[in-house]
């Protein structure tokens, strides 16, 4: 063998694992986990696709980073729910002019309840939106896959209901970290007596103390028996309220994020039911 094709071979030897190591960049970027896995569930051929705020990760006033931005500037495709829920996200496709690139799965005014992929009826609606919007960016999609993610949806409408159906009229009530699950509640006939925080954006911030004791005056004239608190936020305030209030331990749920691979609570099927069985099972208790 030549020195020259003993060089060649050596150079392709090193850079054929250099190959493998290249990151794939993903053709379309969703916010966070939530609208991911259903454009991974929407798409015909797979391609590269990914979520901003990883599992865990806080929805609520998130900031961009450096390599964040270089996703989105990447990307063919942006989803997000909201331009109110995701102000970071409008605010970089306006300033980088790519607004029409972003596709919002709920662009209408918020309702009260923000979380709206809680809500059985509005994800079948967010599901046809995302379908549009991939087919209009050239991204096909599997019409046999909208439609059993149509059937799952429908599914897990029926088993929350089943769940909340023996709860008594005075069961139905709960207080929430934050304000977003009211649409949840009124979908499932639940109802959020009130919020500890007044923001959603303010995930850090404590309750001023006319909040807090209005807060308390309405959980003691309701008769509420639940505070959740959020997963992996700092649960203090919900602590000090339900001890105050003679309430159990707060109970912890996560609506706003998939959890991580493998484990319960990965897919939005499994997620709406896990959390359905823990706010039940803590209503039900005495």
């Amino acid at each position: 063998m030549s020195l020259l094709n003993r060089f060649l071979l050596l150079l392709l030897c090193l850079t054929l694992p250099l190959a493998g190591w290249a990151k794939i960049e993903a053709q379309v970027v969703s916010s966070f986990t939530i609208p991911n896995e259903w454009v991974g569930l929407v798409i015909k051929h797979k391609i590269a696709h990914s979520a901003l705020i990883p599992s865990g990760g806080e929805l609520h006033g998130y900031s961009l980073n450096a390599t964040d931005s270089r996703s989105l500037a990447r990307a063919k495709l942006i989803i997000g729910i909201n331009p109110e829920l995701e102000p970071w996200l409008a605010d970089w496709a306006q300033a980088n002019r790519r607004e029409k690139d972003l596709l919002w799965l709920y662009p209408d005014p918020l309702p009260s309840g923000s979380h709206l992929w809680t809500v059985p009826a509005e994800v079948k609606r967010m599901i046809s939106r995302l379908k549009k919007g991939l087919d209009a960016a050239g991204v096909e999609t599997s019409e046999d896959a909208v439609v059993q993610i149509l059937k799952d949806v429908d599914a897990v409408e029926k088993d929350i209901r089943d769940i909340f159906a023996p709860l008594l009229p005075h069961e139905r009530q709960f207080v929430t970290q934050h304000p977003g699950l009211e649409s949840f509640a009124e979908a499932f006939g639940l109802k959020v007596t009130g919020s500890i925080l007044q923001c959603s954006s303010a995930e850090s911030a404590d309750p001023s103390a006319r909040h807090y004791a209005n807060l308390l005056k309405s959980i003691r004239a309701e008769k509420v028996r639940v505070i959740l608190s959020d997963a992996g936020q700092n649960p203090a305030a919900a602590q000090q309220l339900a001890k105050d209030a003679g309430l159990k331990a707060p109970t912890a749920v996560s609506f706003e994020y998939l959890q991580k691979p493998g484990t319960p609570g990965d897919t939005w099927v499994s997620m709406m039911r896990l959390n359905a069985r823990k706010l039940a099972d803590a209503l039900q208790q005495p």
